[in-house]
């Protein structure tokens, strides 16, 4: 049997809410420039580190760095620098993409998660607490309290006493 797969195109679907939020156009900021702090704490001939700061809307959202060791043996210096140059971006946006749930616009988000916490828990959760309840619960009292509440549990409580009666 396959799983279901939800239509995201449909308007009415509340995941096209979400896409919708992320859409548009996003000012950041990535300023490059050579990290002293790591230049003076390695104190290393031949290093090239770079920090790139990533900001949105004057906030610093992160900082990556990139580094290269340029020798003697090293012919190619500017394959060398591009290389920390693409470095500190590239662990800047990494480190953004954290950071950047944060600040987006999560108008509505909150209620969502809410209202699925209060959801009833599914047939599937039920039947494996259940199953559960029957092997791992000893107590004939506390059994009978486990099933009493199978009725009316949340998706949420019934995670998370799965989650309990499995350790």
């Amino acid at each position: 049997m396959r799983a279901k797969v939800y239509d995201v195109q449909d308007k009415e679907n509340p995941i096209r809410t979400e896409i919708e939020k992320c859409l548009g156009t996003h000012t950041i900021k990535a300023v490059v420039e050579e990290d002293m702090q790591t230049l003076n704490t390695m104190g290393v001939d031949g290093l090239v580190s770079l920090l790139c700061t990533v900001k949105k809307d004057g906030r610093v959202l992160s900082q990556g760095r990139g580094s290269a060791l340029i020798g003697p043996t090293n012919r190619f210096f500017q394959r060398s620098v591009a290389c920390a140059f693409n470095s500190s971006i590239v662990d800047a946006a990494i480190r953004a993409s954290k950071v950047l749930d944060l600040v987006r616009d999560k108008t509505g988000a909150e209620e969502t998660y809410e209202d699925t916490l209060s959801e009833p828990a599914t047939e599937k959760q039920r039947e494996y607490l259940r199953q559960l309840i029957q092997t791992k619960v000893t107590d004939a009292d506390e059994r009978r309290r486990w099933e009493a509440q199978l009725g009316s549990i949340t998706k949420d409580a019934a995670s998370e006493a799965i989650a309990n009666l499995k350790s």
